[in-house]
């Protein structure tokens, strides 16, 4: 029996190397990309390393700077309760409990299934961390806010 390769869809697996990765998206901006780091005596990424990471060095000057009529959106994942959540509601920044992995409510998870689609085309499999990132980076660096304004005007009339 022969196999047709066009009949044939490959899968993205990463094998041991994973990364742990945070971005957002506004109306016309995107965030830098974080490649989170666990800490020091830490099993993984835990809600301390992510506020340290991502709350303090970007989402709280970002909303310092825009103001706090803004609304953060994060999924279920562990790392945003805990520490995180103590933070975010000390520096008064809103935001609501979104199911994990919702493309229909939460935008950026249309960005993460696109960059593992793009991965996937790659014609080779990173096997290094750091190759892993450097491709990650690449693809962030393609990504237009503008090309998810009308996700966001549909997110709107959903809340």
């Amino acid at each position: 029996m022969k196999r047709c390769p066009d009949c044939i869809k490959s899968t993205y697996r990463s094998g041991r190397v994973t990364v742990m990765i945070w971005g957002a998206i506004g109306w016309d901006w995107k965030s830098p990309l974080v490649f989170l780091e666990k800490e020091e005596g830490c099993k993984g990424v835990n809600s301390h390393a992510y506020r340290n990471q991502v709350l303090y060095l970007i989402i709280f000057p970002l909303f310092d700077e825009l103001g706090t009529e803004y609304i953060f959106q994060e999924d279920g994942a562990k790392v945003h309760k805990g520490y995180a959540r103590l933070a975010k509601l000390e520096h008064c920044i809103r935001g609501f409990d979104w199911p994990p992995s919702s493309p229909d409510l939460n935008l950026i998870e249309k960005v993460w299934r696109w960059m593992k689609e793009e991965l996937k085309k790659l014609p080779f499999v990173p096997t290094s961390k750091e190759s892993l990132m450097e491709e990650i980076q690449r693809l962030w660096g393609q990504v237009d806010p503008r090309d998810y304004r009308p996700y966001i005007e549909r997110l709107t009339l959903q809340i």
